[in-house]
């Protein structure tokens, strides 16, 4: 009966699931995860694809050069493939830029219109990282042409956020959490 009434809830739009922000720990390690994928497979394969296109230059073959181009169309698709895992684990520009530019990243990549309204001045570091991969989770989570309103309002000690999502040809759904920051 009551798993009737939330489906019901949720089909009208009137049932708001609360999401869950990942713990501090857990944003440290993805931040941590990130870096080292960054730093030691992305740019030793970033110096793979710069040597194969100086192979490619020196190369005289014909044949062999296509071979070498080949190879370093493959490099750059893995060196994307590297960039989205990272970007998956933990938006790169977010501690150089802040929360609006990484979540506007995240829903660019992934195809959704995106409205924001963040008040989040003085948020901690940790405060910043949990908040942003929150929403920026559930934003991967949505498929493409969605469009989505995104409120953060930080008081003292906590973060409140609000995501509503309009799909096309559904009726609108929200989410909602509260983080609470040192």
């Amino acid at each position: 009966m009551i798993g009737l009434l939330l489906g019901l809830l949720r089909r009208a739009g009137g049932w708001r699931p609360r999401l869950r922000p990942p713990t501090p720990d857990a944003a440290e390690l993805r931040r941590d995860l990130e870096r080292v994928l960054h730093d030691g497979p992305a740019l030793r394969t970033s110096a793979l694809a710069l040597e194969l296109g100086l192979l490619a230059v020196t190369v005289t073959d014909p044949c062999q050069r296509d071979r070498v181009e080949a190879a370093q169309h493959t490099v750059r698709l893995v060196l994307d493939d590297l960039r989205q895992v990272g970007e998956a684990l933990y938006p790169p520009v977010l501690p150089g830029a802040g929360i609006e530019p990484a979540l506007r990243s995240v829903a660019e990549r992934h195809g959704l219109a995106l409205t924001l309204d963040v008040a989040a001045a003085g948020l901690g570091a940790d405060a910043r990282s949990r908040t942003c991969l929150l929403v920026a989770d559930h934003l991967r989570s949505l498929r493409r042409d969605t469009a989505v309103a995104v409120r953060v309002r930080a008081g003292r000690h906590l973060v409140r956020v609000r995501i509503t999502e309009d799909r096309p040809g559904a009726a609108p759904r929200r989410h909602w959490a509260v983080l609470r920051c040192a």
